[in-house]
């Protein structure tokens, strides 16, 4: 699949939420209850939307979702690909009307044992317009523009820092967000969002150490990350390897420079 499929999966995709959105009251409805997260009706109809825009194009996939999970699409098929997919990345947002959310769709050429360096392509379309995307080996964009872009009127160094609801919150982490005069401190709710604003120069870096996030939660923004020049690992400073489908309850710093990278690794290791 070339970048250019995944590009015209993913706007359809997007198209499709957003007529969803304004033609469905209801759109932020819980279905379902999982153990750390809620199924709502806009992200089964965003699971939907990915399997008619296969459908259409005669394609048959493994498709590892947050939604239903590990499968392939269409059932009895043959599948040619992986695609990694987090229909809403942000649906607390979507089903508030706060317009931070995106569909992250993440391809690998291989079916069985999906590691993240097998990903070679990705896009996270956000709700608002915003079109980020990579291909492994040939850098990463937004909007036809190569990343990291330029920022304009950028004044203070902007941070995301995830600590709500953790069962450790590191102290020098809750000085560093205390004593933040000469910084903004910005958590957003979409990871994958925001590690593609880590890519952009926007954010200076993401760290979540709640143990909380997902394989396909990241799939396809770590690929623009990496493409980008940034670093994306655990808080111990090690590369995410393993499988896609099996990563779970993991926490992460996401940087674009990798001097930033040690500086926020120290501080969640500091005692």
């Amino acid at each position: 699949m070339e970048i250019s499929d995944l590009l015209h999966i993913a706007s359809e995709i997007r198209a499709a939420v957003q007529t969803y959105l304004a033609e469905t009251p209801d759109h932020g409805t819980v279905l379902k209850i999982r153990e750390r997260d809620v199924t709502r009706k806009i992200d089964l109809f965003a699971e939907r939307a990915l399997e008619n825009a296969l459908l259409s194009r005669g394609l048959c996939a493994r498709i590892i979702s947050e939604e239903l999970g590990d499968h392939i699409y269409p059932e009895g098929g043959e599948p040619r690909f992986t695609l990694i997919f987090d229909p809403i990345d942000g649906s607390t947002n979507a089903a508030l009307g706060i317009p931070l959310f995106c569909t992250s769709l993440a391809y690998a050429p291989t079916v069985d044992h999906v590691t993240f360096s097998e990903i070679t392509a990705s896009v996270v379309a956000t709700i608002y317009g915003k079109t980020y995307y990579a291909v492994k080996n040939g850098h990463a964009w937004v909007d036809g523009t190569r990343l990291p872009a330029a920022m304009t009127g950028k004044t203070k160094r902007v941070f995301s820092i995830y600590t709500y609801g953790a069962d450790s919150i590191p102290e020098a982490v809750l000085s560093f967000q205390k004593g933040a005069k000469d910084m903004v401190i910005r958590v957003l709710g979409s990871i994958a969002l925001e590690l593609c604003l880590v890519a952009e120069g926007a954010l200076d870096a993401v760290v979540d150490v709640r143990d909380l996030i997902n394989g396909y939660d990241i799939a396809g923004a770590a690929l623009i990350l990496q493409e980008a020049g940034g670093v994306l690992t655990d808080l111990q400073g090690e590369e995410f390897g393993t499988e896609v489908g099996t990563a779970h309850n993991l926490s992460l710093i996401a940087a674009l420079e990798p001097a930033m990278h040690a500086r926020m690794q120290a501080l969640v290791n500091s005692r």
